[in-house]
């Protein structure tokens, strides 16, 4: 036997749906809405990570001849993280245990002391750099050596390693090798871009 619903049975069912659907709505609100919320405030941090940036100053040096770029982010010792943040007006990182990484793991940079005047910081040439990525010796981890010209030496500008260590094999320059480990990756970099 089939029974009909009446007109006021029916509205008291659709009331009663009604009720329980606002009380599960009232109950589940506010978790809902947090974690939409939520939600929400991930994927806007996301957002602006994708498009969020910085801004870090690129020195110049040479490289077998040729102008390569690097960025500084720390060095081992404070008078270097002084001087590059002096220079850059970025700052930089001092983190002493950059001299506990083995020599054999670290680039070697050149930065002169003398000599033939120039774009580097200290007014004389730009710095020499071992190898760029790529290079089989290449590490974003330099060892500083400060290279002086002899005062019977006509000082000449150097653009490569070989260079440098030519013309102290020859007595025109004096090269001193440091402790101080400064964290400076070479960077590709086209004007403009």
């Amino acid at each position: 036997m089939i029974s009909r619903i009446n007109e006021k049975q029916s509205m008291l069912i659709f009331h009663f749906v009604a009720m329980a659907f606002c009380m599960m709505s009232a109950l589940l609100s506010p978790t809902t809405f947090s974690l939409f919320v939520s939600q929400q405030n991930a994927m806007a941090q996301q957002e602006t990570l994708k498009t969020a940036s910085i801004e870090i100053p690129l020195s110049k040096g040479y490289v077998d001849g040729k102008i390569a770029y690097f960025i500084a982010t720390d060095a081992s010792d404070e008078q270097a993280v002084k001087s590059i943040m002096n220079n850059t007006g970025f700052t930089i990182n001092y983190a002493p245990i950059l001299a506990q990484i083995p020599e054999s793991q670290r680039g070697q940079g050149y930065l002169f002391l003398n000599g033939i005047k120039g774009e580097a910081p200290n007014g004389f040439q730009l710095p020499v750099a071992n190898a760029v990525p790529g290079d089989e010796d290449y590490s974003p981890i330099w060892e500083s050596n400060f290279v002086k010209w002899n005062d019977n030496a006509t000082a000449k500008e150097l653009k490569s390693v070989e260079e440098v260590l030519s013309a102290q094999n020859s007595g025109e320059l004096t090269v001193t090798e440091t402790d101080i480990i400064v964290n400076s990756p070479a960077v590709n970099y086209t004007s403009g871009s």
